[in-house]
């Protein structure tokens, strides 16, 4: 959670400069700032859902894993009351890090 308000305040900082030297009529020093900054959040972003994915998959090997944590009887009556939609959100939220696809393939075996 720390390196996310750092990297959000990074960003910002990266954001204000970038508009200072745009203001200053640095074009170009402004768009290399603000494109750097771009491709650094890009590679940090990928580190981190990387890492939730293995943390995640640490804990539950296989998609019958996650199913087994699941209240299997909440879900069915969320999916076939509320629809499919309401049922991934209630599975991810339920498991957090659950990836989407997943959560949805659970919700369709239910």
């Amino acid at each position: 959670m720390l390196n996310v308000v750092v990297m959000w305040i990074v960003g910002l900082i990266a954001l204000l400069v970038g508009i200072l030297l745009v203001v200053s009529g640095n074009h170009l020093i402004a768009g290399c700032v603000l494109l750097a900054w771009t491709v650094v959040d890009s590679v940090v972003s990928s580190v981190r859902r990387r890492k939730i994915h293995a943390e995640f998959r640490e804990r539950f090997p296989t998609s019958d894993d996650v199913a087994l944590s699941l209240d299997r009887e909440k879900i069915r009556r969320l999916r076939d009351d509320e629809g499919k939609v309401q049922a991934v959100r209630q599975v991810r939220r339920d498991v957090p890090g659950t990836p989407l696809v997943e959560a949805a393939n659970l919700v369709d075996k239910l």
